[in-house]
């Protein structure tokens, strides 16, 4: 089986969805997802040249390539559009075999997969451009309405601080009542937020109040929600490793899961202080794309829960950093901001390896997640839970014509 054309679209909804298409010569066509990143496409779109004619049955020597081919540039954005390019493979392959990419992977390991539901905060995440800008997508703008432009602070993720307080612990609460009402088990929430008390954007430094509000969040929530419902807090790179250690120990008492991605990823050993100087589990992993650095995480830094992206390492990969993984005991928790299709990815992979706690959802706030799927019975998710498909590929299949209606301007789809 050859690959012939290879094409993308991408749709906006809170995030970029970027979707790949594989059609190949005997008549079978593949999707995926990759993650997203300013100029991602037309990256994709180059490695036409490399995989035209290409044996894509052979994945392991072929995903070599692709990655050997741009070795003066990766990993990044080169490592996205592979992922994306390597998920389509995959939902072709099972297609022409017969069978669900899960089984193409090894086998699976359980029937159904917990899903953890990235709340944000106290309202849902607004929708952003791969360079965190704040938009208002064309699907949802009146006719006349002129396009957003906003400014992201550079600590905090994607918040506009100028909306009505949605930091404060009472909305932290109740956004967390809504998602446990809707079945989810486990709930993740933003603390690396506006609050009254920040003194500067740049420091990385948390100030004694500034750490009582973020842990004053992470009870209110606890409390909300009791003892039962797994919780996790992530802040985005933002702290230095003295900080990070404070606002650790703040949160101790609330027995969180893990504490997700607290300093910048690049520097092991830091990160490592912080996990030796904290009963909370330390979880990052979704700034790194090789098996080296998990297993650095993992013997350096001491770590226990690793939080690699689906989209940004790939199901291959994913599942070869699962059994190194596995050798020391160490659980993933799988990150995902895609749409129906990445999320589907995250399921097969999920399904396939022992070590897994959950898989990420990040589209509570996107009102048409569930309508790209095509014939679809009901949600994709049921009381927490994505049940594994049986079906070949990915054991979806989408809806284009309702994909077109959400389609980013200025990007092709499929051509």
């Amino acid at each position: 089986m050859r690959l012939t054309r290879l094409s993308t679209a991408v749709l906006e909804a809170n995030f970029d969805w970027v979707f790949v298409r594989i059609d190949t010569d005997v008549g079978v066509t593949g999707y995926g997802e990759a993650f997203l990143g300013p100029g991602v496409t037309a990256v994709i779109r180059q490695y036409q040249q490399v995989l035209e004619g290409e044996e894509i049955t052979s994945l392991d020597r072929v995903l070599r390539r692709l990655r050997s081919v741009c070795v003066h540039a990766s990993p990044g954005l080169c490592y996205h559009a592979i992922s994306g390019i390597e998920a389509a493979i995959l939902d072709a392959l099972g297609k022409k075999w017969g069978l669900p990419v899960w089984q193409i992977l090894g086998g699976k390991y359980r029937d159904s997969i917990r899903i953890y539901a990235d709340c944000h905060g106290g309202e849902a995440l607004e929708s952003i451009t791969p360079l965190l800008v704040p938009r208002t997508p064309q699907w949802m703008r009146t006719p006349g309405e002129p396009e957003r432009k906003g400014k992201v602070s550079l600590k905090h993720h994607g918040w506009d601080a100028s909306e009505d307080d949605p930091t404060s612990p009472h909305a932290y609460q109740e956004r967390a009542k809504a998602m446990v009402a809707r079945g989810f088990h486990i709930l993740k929430f933003d603390v690396d937020v506006p609050t009254p008390y920040e003194t500067d954007e740049y420091n990385r430094h948390l100030s004694a109040p500034e750490i009582e509000h973020m842990a004053s969040l992470v009870k209110a929530t606890r409390d909300a929600v009791g003892p039962e419902i797994g919780l996790a807090i992530d802040c985005h790179w933002n702290y230095n490793v003295q900080s990070a250690i404070e606002m650790a120990r703040a949160v101790e008492p609330y027995r969180l899961m893990w504490l997700e991605d607290p300093i910048p990823p690049e520097n092991i050993p830091a990160i490592g202080q912080v996990q030796a100087n904290t009963r909370t589990p330390i979880a990052t992993g979704e700034n790194h794309y090789h098996r080296l650095d998990f297993e650095r995480l993992i013997t350096e830094a001491r770590l226990r829960v690793l939080a690699p992206d689906v989209q940004k390492m790939g199901l291959w990969e994913g599942r070869k950093l699962a059994d190194m993984a596995e050798m020391h005991y160490v659980n993933l928790t799988l990150h995902n901001i895609a749409g129906p299709l990445g999320t589907m990815a995250g399921v097969h992979l999920s399904a396939a390896i022992p070590n897994l706690i959950a898989l990420e959802w990040h589209a509570a706030s996107v009102p048409f997640f569930d309508k790209l799927v095509k014939d679809a019975e009901g949600p994709m998710i049921r009381d927490g839970l994505i049940a594994v498909p049986d079906r070949p590929g990915f054991g979806i299949d989408l809806d284009l014509d309702e994909m077109y209606k959400y389609r980013k301007p200025g990007e092709p789809f499929f051509e």
